[in-house]
């Protein structure tokens, strides 16, 4: 593919290659970028004029939202964003910068940003390039091919109902989710929405797993994902450990949610005590004068 080629290029040139985690992080948070001025030139013409500090910027904006919209999935995309919240140097930010734009130049928003993002698995092709060739073993990326994923789908799928409401599709070794995106399209080509049903997927690599938790809302899983970083050879009861880091997570952000609104009821209720004083006060100056 050509975008992931593009950025496995610009990335690999710079002095920084070993961080699999920040190109990555590029591609996952222009995959989530939204056009939100329509007065202002396209997205990418935007993305592209920024500063690499600017850049940087957006990113944490990007993913500060991501966050807060779905605070489920914090500690899954936790080591995609990791390094924009731990002063990343201005080598490292040109690096993320020049990334970027070869992957705007590879119009990745006209892929990401259309429907057409339920066809493919960009995550998926850049963190295979991404990988050092002399990985092996459980430091091997293995990629299943879109068209694959589709067949397999499709076959396992075939003389059988797709999942319903209330239901699971469970991936032991679930990569980025290649075989969640093709299962939701089976099911879309059989008139369900995979919104309905449950997504279980585990993975010993948390790039993978933090890829896959961002796909989840690209491809419209819904709600009801559940991820974990794990071998499922030596535990097999992973998902009862990650209903428990899910559950915990979601109260932690009601907690920090709920902290901030009484907080943000304290200062109204100072400015409302200070504005009412300062009324008092000019009245009786007024009183006295007269």
């Amino acid at each position: 593919m050509e975008i992931a080629q593009a950025v496995a290029t610009a990335w690999n040139a710079s002095d920084h290659s070993g961080r699999r985690d920040v190109a990555l992080s590029v591609v996952a948070a222009l995959s989530l970028a939204e056009h939100r001025d329509l007065n202002e030139p396209d997205l990418t013409k935007q993305l592209r004029s920024q500063s690499p500090e600017e850049f940087t910027g957006t990113l944490r904006q990007i993913y500060t939202a991501l966050v807060n919209a779905r605070p489920d999935l914090t500690h899954l995309v936790y080591p995609l964003m990791e390094w924009l919240f731990n002063e990343p140097d201005a080598a490292l930010q040109r690096a993320a910068k020049h990334t970027a734009d070869a992957a705007l130049r590879a119009s990745q928003l006209d892929l990401t940003g259309t429907d057409r993002r339920y066809d493919t698995d960009l995550l998926g092709v850049v963190l295979a390039l991404l990988k050092s060739e002399n990985a092996t073993g459980a430091n091997a990326q293995i990629y299943t091919p879109a068209p694959i994923a589709d067949a397999m789908s499709s076959m396992l799928m075939a003389g059988i109902n797709p999942p319903r409401e209330g239901q699971r599709v469970i991936d032991p070794a679930v990569g980025t989710g290649g075989l969640f995106r093709a299962a939701a399209q089976v099911m879309r080509s059989n008139g369900h929405d995979p919104a309905t049903v449950s997504w279980y997927g585990a993975d010993i690599d948390d790039l993978a797993i933090a890829a896959c938790a961002v796909n989840s809302l690209l491809w419209g899983l819904g709600p009801r994902i559940l991820l974990c970083v794990t071998n499922t050879l030596t535990e097999p009861d992973w998902a009862t450990r990650a209903e428990a880091q899910r559950e915990e997570i979601v109260k932690l952000a009601e907690h920090i949610r709920r902290d901030k609104l009484m907080a943000a009821a304290i200062r109204a209720a100072q400015q409302l005590t200070e504005i009412v004083t300062t009324e008092e006060d000019d009245e009786s100056d007024d009183s006295s004068a007269s």
